[in-house]
């Protein structure tokens, strides 16, 4: 067990908090110090986003590229000391957004060497359009920027370690309603986006049921809902999608996958795909 710190709604501060050697080292020794007292695992890091906009209101500066590394560096050496005292080794691990401009705006090359795994956040992917939003590659139903596929090669390219790399599955899917001149659904225009639902309602409920018809984007290696009467198009993985970004893991020699987030099928139908895929 590790305490994460960050978040989409707890990133505001840390460009702050990271900005001086001595915020920085006062920071690392204080989450090494909650490690310790509770006897966790390691530290994990998830600040949305380093050097560019996240949350509306998040600080967020030029300076953020070369802290972001020498962030994790001190939260190392922060682990490090406490490991002299309980013999433990402990983890560092990050999540990170897996679009380019992620990489663009860090030096993940460099930040790599400190950190154990880097959690790929490949969902939530938004374009313009109806579009998968965790599709492993590109789709040739729309014109799209964003894949896990592209993530994984960006991440690389940047001198991070495959190994160190974990790929990201949603376990949950995200709905829009669509124009009144949509045609197919998947590439038509939105109008706005609806509530989403997790996997085990879009499995007991809604697939193929009152109205909503479950395609699969063979290129893209993605599914998708879509109801003609209600314009409402989804977006999710499920369990033949979760099996192809276990296979790209393996064939790729990742460290692994993640998900977010466990409440969204409790039922486990997602999750029991993946460990029959990566322990079988």
């Amino acid at each position: 067990m590790v305490i994460s710190i960050g978040g989409w709604t707890w990133s505001g501060k840390f460009s702050d908090a990271v900005l001086t050697d001595t915020a920085r080292v006062a920071f690392a020794a204080s989450a090494a110090d909650i490690v310790r007292k509770y006897d966790l695992d390691g530290i994990d890091i998830d600040w949305e986003y380093p050097a560019r906009k996240g949350l509306a209101g998040n600080i967020y500066r030029p300076e953020d590229k070369v802290n972001y590394t020498l962030m994790f560096r001190d939260l190392r050496r922060a682990l490090d000391s406490i490991k002299i005292q309980t013999h433990k080794s402990y983890l560092l691990t990050c999540a990170v957004g897996g679009f380019k401009d992620f990489v663009d705006n860090t030096e993940m090359g460099k930040a790599a060497q400190y950190l154990n795994y880097i959690n790929l956040m490949t969902y939530d992917y938004n374009e313009k359009v109806a579009s998968h939003h965790t599709n492993l590659y590109k789709s040739k139903k729309y014109k799209g920027k964003n894949s896990a596929d592209k993530a994984v090669d960006e991440f690389i390219a940047s001198g991070v370690p495959s190994e160190k790399l974990v790929m990201g599955m949603a376990f949950y899917g995200r709905t829009y309603n669509l124009a009144s001149d949509t045609k197919e659904g998947i590439g038509d225009s939105i109008v706005n986006r609806d509530k989403g639902w997790g996997y085990t309602i879009i499995r007991d409920s809604l697939i193929n049921k009152n109205g909503y018809i479950a395609y699969r984007d063979k290129k893209a290696k993605a599914p998708y809902l879509y109801n003609a009467a209600k314009r409402q198009f989804i977006t999710y993985d499920d369990e033949w999608s979760v099996r192809k970004k276990c296979k790209y893991v393996l064939s790729h020699k990742m460290g692994g996958v993640m998900f977010w987030e466990y409440s969204s099928d409790p039922k486990e139908y997602l999750l029991n795909e993946a460990d029959a895929m990566l322990w079988r």
